[in-house]
C-alpha cells in the first residue's frame, strides 16, 4: 500500500502526463494554437521541476521548445514537409514509412535529452535511460499512425499526437517525482 506522499506523486504523475498530452494534441489541432505545445507543455514541466528541485539548471529544460518547433512533416503533395523531415525522406529515397519513423524517432530522442537535467539532480539515470528509450519509440512507432481522435473543448484531437505529448509527461513526472 502507497502512503499518502506516494499517493500525492502517483497523481501528480499521472495528471501531469493528462495534461502534458493534451497540450501537445491541442498544439497540433486544427485552428489551435502551437503555443500549447511550444510553450505551455514546455514550461509546466520546468516549472515543475524547478517547483521540486529550486535549481535554474532544470530551466534549460525549456529548450524542448525549440525541439517542438522543428517540426516533423514529410513532404507530400501538399506540404513542403520539415527541414528534418525533407532530410529523412530524400535520405530513404522517399520511402515513408522509414521517413517518418526516422524523423519522429529523431524529435523523440530531442525531447528526451532536455529531460537529462532532471537526472542529473536526482541521480536516477536508469529511469532516465529508459524514459528516453519509451520516449523515442512511442513518436517513432505512433505519432505518424492512424488512431483516430476525441473532442475537447471543441477542438478534435487525435490520439497519434495525444500518446506521445502524454508520454514526455509521463517520463518527466516520474523523473521529478521519483
Amino acid at each position: 500500500m502507497l502512503n499518502k506522499d506516494s499517493q500525492n506523486e502517483v497523481s501528480k504523475t499521472f495528471w501531469g502526463s493528462i495534461l502534458s498530452g493534451l497540450l501537445g494534441a491541442l498544439g497540433g489541432a486544427e485552428r489551435s494554437s502551437k503555443l500549447f505545445r511550444r510553450f505551455f507543455l514546455p514550461l509546466m514541466i520546468a516549472g515543475e521541476a524547478y517547483r521540486v528541485f529550486h535549481s535554474w539548471y532544470v530551466l534549460s529544460i525549456f529548450l524542448m521548445s525549440a525541439v517542438f518547433s522543428i517540426g516533423y512533416g514529410i513532404p507530400d503533395e501538399t506540404d513542403a514537409g520539415s527541414p528534418l523531415g525533407r532530410f529523412f525522406y530524400a535520405l530513404f529515397k522517399h520511402n515513408m514509412v522509414l521517413a517518418n519513423i526516422f524523423t519522429r524517432g529523431t524529435i523523440g530522442c530531442l525531447i528526451g535529452l532536455t529531460l537529462a537535467p532532471i537526472s542529473l539532480l536526482t541521480h536516477n539515470y536508469v529511469l532516465y535511460i529508459v524514459g528516453l528509450y519509451i520516449i523515442q519509440t512511442i513518436f517513432a512507432v505512433f505519432s505518424w499512425q492512424d488512431l483516430g481522435g476525441f473532442e475537447f473543448q471543441g477542438k478534435r484531437l487525435i490520439f497519434a499526437e495525444f500518446i506521445p505529448y502524454a508520454t514526455v509527461g509521463l517520463v518527466a513526472f516520474s523523473l521529478i517525482y521519483f
